[in-house]
């Protein structure tokens, strides 16, 4: 983005306008009675620059539970708390066809970190004495990433997806009758919910990725938040796996590692140059926001952000 700021406003404005033609496609992801309760058509953007400029539109206060891109987050702890080869002797890296919250998948071990089964798995290699130390652990990053106190825990959500998480409860105690852990499967489910239970707006989130654009560093003083090694990992992650069975066809289109959350956020990572987060709830039958694909699909033309171009 070598353009002037007024003139990087416009074209993410006709980027936007573009996008409305998609208000309206997809559903909500009601499995979640609390994720119902929500402007279906609420729609915010936000763009951080690695040197600290922020374009915001929309709903941009609107806070969302992270859900899945809280699976980013988990694969940082696990990564700081173990060695990579312990990690990735309990969780794969390749991509998969079928359903984030699959059982099919499960072999040896979950097909990749960002599916329901991987994070999970990520989730029973973070440190603490319980799941209260953990959570909370979690929580911190989750603050000092996107540079806010403000970074909540949505309780309401947390109940709501305790209360429906049969399929995950079922992976969880799968997981550890395959030896993949061998702690309570329950405390490890616990943390899974809690962590996809954090609250956030589009403007903290973007702000997250665009540390890890940075290669890890704060935008300010360049201080390491995250490692380099465990950055290149996690975007890696994202490019080829981070928009679940759709994730090929999403890297060949828009260019950019992304992960999707089925509250109806997108974060996007664009490494040197930004974060990105896409909201709007309305989901296709892969559990990504169709309205926020589709203008991250616009954004990569129009601001040539294809890390392949």
């Amino acid at each position: 983005m070598f353009l002037k700021r007024e003139e990087i406003v416009k074209k993410i404005e006709k980027s936007i306008k573009k996008s409305e033609r998609f208000i309206g496609e997809g559903e909500l992801a009601t499995y979640i009675p609390e994720l119902a309760n929500v402007d279906p058509d609420g729609f915010a953007l936000s763009i951080v620059t690695t040197t600290g400029d922020v374009y915001n539109f929309g709903d941009i206060d609107t806070v969302f539970s992270m859900q899945s891109i809280s699976k980013v987050i988990s694969l940082i702890m696990a990564l700081n708390d173990n060695t990579i080869q312990d990690v990735f002797e309990k969780v794969g890296t390749e991509p998969t066809k079928y359903k984030f919250n699959s059982l099919i998948p499960i072999d040896d071990k979950p097909s990749n970190p960002l599916i329901n089964a991987g994070a999970i798995t990520t989730a029973s290699l973070i440190v603490g004495k319980d799941v209260d130390e953990k959570f909370q652990r979690v929580l911190n990053l989750v603050k000092k990433l996107s540079d806010s106190e403000k970074i909540s825990f949505l309780k309401e959500v947390y109940t709501s997806e305790m209360e429906t998480t049969d399929v995950n409860k079922s992976i969880a105690y799968y997981l550890r009758s395959k030896k993949i852990f061998s702690l309570n499967a329950d405390e490890v489910l616990d943390l899974y919910i809690r962590n996809c239970s954090i609250g956030i707006n589009a403007s903290e989130l973007a702000h997250l990725g665009a540390v890890l654009a940075n290669g890890g560093s704060d935008l300010v003083t360049g201080d390491e938040m995250v490692s380099k090694e465990t950055v290149k990992i996690v975007l890696a992650q994202m490019a080829s796996c981070g928009m679940y069975e759709e994730s090929g066809e999403f890297l060949l289109n828009v260019g950019i590692p992304s992960k999707s959350g089925v509250s109806g956020a997108i974060l996007g990572i664009v490494p040197g140059k930004c974060g990105i987060c896409t909201y709007s709830p309305r989901l296709d039958a892969s559990g990504n926001s169709i309205r926020g694909k589709n203008l991250l699909k616009i954004l990569s033309n129009d601001l040539n952000l294809n890390i392949f171009l």
